[in-house]
């Protein structure tokens, strides 16, 4: 399983916290779960967290993220 983190990254003016997956060596299971800002003040929220906090945020989204794969490999198919 490889992955990695987009801690603050800008998307049309927009803040996002995001955390992606691949489920398989293959990457053909590229999963994606994060929070994104949609409202400015929803950015002024997430832009004011401190390092400490998006890292908290990061590790939230990682735990949502284990469950979701755990869901989901149930579901795949072996790769041929």
């Amino acid at each position: 399983m490889t992955g990695c983190s987009f801690l603050h990254r800008r998307y049309n003016s927009q803040m996002e916290i995001a955390r992606e997956r691949f489920l398989d060596d293959t990457r053909t299971y590229h999963l994606s779960v994060g929070l994104r800002s949609r409202t400015t003040a929803a950015h002024s929220l997430l832009s004011a967290l401190t390092d400490d906090e998006k890292a908290q945020v990061s590790a939230a989204i990682v735990s949502a993220l284990d469950e979701v794969e755990r869901i989901l490999r149930q579901h795949m198919v072996p790769p041929k």
